[in-house]
């Protein structure tokens, strides 16, 4: 796999982490309204040209739900930036700056998409799988103050919660109370 970022975009716990994606069915799926939504609100709250649901997949990241990237369906694991954003459970979070050395100053991910800005929350399910993140870019520099990250984590809960609410709940049989007869 090609890898842009020169560092490890591989967690110790992938195929488990790839695993927890398949289950919920997510990869190849037709857009839903929902999830529309909040990445619109997701782009309003923050008012940045792009946000996006991805997932994370063996060898490449899907796009669930995007705003301001209409053609963005898929891109290489190795190239995208939410290959990072999953290794941790915190957002990850890239300010651009011409003097520094960072992420952003790839050639290729300045020059294909001209982000000077990246902020994005991880999608964990409830068993501590990072499957994917919710992502907002920009193409001008920009502060993230700490309202904010936790505005952005929120609404990746928002994500999170709507993901897990369409697994089929487990049928388990409630146990009932027997009448006794008293003799």
């Amino acid at each position: 796999m090609e890898n842009i970022f020169g560092r490890n975009i591989i967690p110790s716990n992938d195929s488990e982490r790839v695993a927890a994606l398949n289950r919920y069915h997510l990869i190849n799926t037709v857009q839903e309204p929902v999830l529309d939504q909040i990445v619109q609100l997701t782009a309003d709250t923050f008012d940045t040209p792009m946000a996006l649901i991805s997932l994370v997949d063996v060898n490449d990241v899907f796009f669930k739900a995007s705003i301001g990237a209409p053609d963005l369906d898929s891109m290489p694991r190795g190239r995208s930036l939410c290959s990072i954003a999953i290794l941790d459970t915190e957002p990850l979070i890239i300010h651009y700056a011409e003097k520094e050395k960072c992420l952003l100053s790839i050639p290729v991910v300045a020059g294909e998409f001209g982000f000077k800005f990246y902020a994005s929350a991880p999608l964990i399910t409830p068993d501590g799988f990072a499957i994917g993140a919710l992502c907002i870019t920009d193409t001008r520099a920009r502060e993230f103050c700490p309202e904010q990250i936790e505005s952005l984590k929120d609404l990746a809960g928002m994500i999170m919660q709507e993901i897990e609410n369409r697994l089929p709940k487990l049928n388990i049989p409630t146990i009932t109370k027997l009448k006794v007869e008293q003799a």
